[in-house]
């Protein structure tokens, strides 16, 4: 075996603890007594740090509990991303690019710091979590309290409140009640939709929801938004990601969350 080659995979071995303790001894006299050798050694070591740092930030990125984690790791990657043309010119090259991957390493690095002295430690990333993460009932004012006195609409105000209160049982059985009426249709799918969702039957929540996507366009974002929430609770992650996108189309909120958690969703769509 070629003695240089020979010598660096000690190196590498010294660098990731594979080495005997007598073994570890000559390679450390070596590191003390040669300054390129000592050079080679704190690169290699720095690379070790940088690869461990960003398994590390990839995963907080993508935590949908570590906000902060997921910004401070989003800074780290921007620094890492190559830039527009990815070309230098050839005699800078080299040099900047030793620079450039020194910044790299030290920003990963300090933010891994930050981070494991704030005591952030990433999570697993599944399905209940994100869930967790982004859902939240609608919320809507009392609508007992908009001056209409007409007897549907103050039916619909009931079923609509019942919803708000958290009583998905009761909102569920007012909608019914209004179903038979092909004006309140809107209505009755959509928050019988949220009432199921919030009780945890996906299956009927989805049936509505997707029932308002195909009739009157007044509940379509909230509809989408929810919907992909369904979806996502129940795995089929690839409807989640393709009724969130339709957000994109919308302004607001809605489409703000959607896009972020279309990002979560890569890492668990196969």
């Amino acid at each position: 075996m070629d003695e240089k080659i020979d010598r660096h995979r000690r190196l590498a071995d010294y660098i990731y603890d594979d080495l005997s303790a007598e073994e570890a001894g000559v390679i450390e006299k070596e590191i003390s007594s040669d300054p390129r050798w000592s050079e080679s050694y704190q690169l290699n070591r720095q690379v070790k740090n940088y690869l461990r740092a960003k398994v590390l930030l990839e995963d907080m990125r993508s935590d949908p509990l570590l906000e902060d984690a997921e910004k401070l790791a989003e800074m780290a990657f921007a620094l890492d991303a190559p830039g527009e043309s990815g070309q230098e010119p050839p005699s800078t090259k080299p040099r900047r690019n030793r620079v450039r991957n020194m910044v790299v390493i030290s920003s990963v690095a300090a933010g891994l710091a930050i981070v494991l002295a704030v005591g952030i430690i990433p999570s697993n990333l599944d399905q209940d979590r994100l869930f967790d993460r982004y859902y939240a009932p609608l919320e809507a004012s009392d609508y007992t309290q908009r001056g209409n006195d007409t007897q549907a609409y103050l039916d619909i105000a009931l079923g609509i409140n019942h919803y708000l209160e958290g009583n998905y049982g009761q909102s569920i059985d007012q909608f019914q009640n209004l179903a038979a009426d092909p004006a309140l249709q809107s209505e009755v799918d959509f928050y019988t939709g949220l009432s199921y969702l919030g009780l945890g039957q996906y299956s009927l929540a989805q049936s509505h929801l997707e029932s308002v996507l195909e009739g009157d366009s007044r509940y379509q974002a909230e509809a989408l938004w929810y919907l992909g929430l369904s979806y996502l609770k129940t795995e089929n992650y690839d409807q989640a990601n393709k009724v969130l996108a339709q957000l994109e189309l919308y302004d607001g909120l809605y489409q703000n969350d959607a896009q972020s958690l279309r990002k979560k969703l890569r890492r668990l769509i196969p």
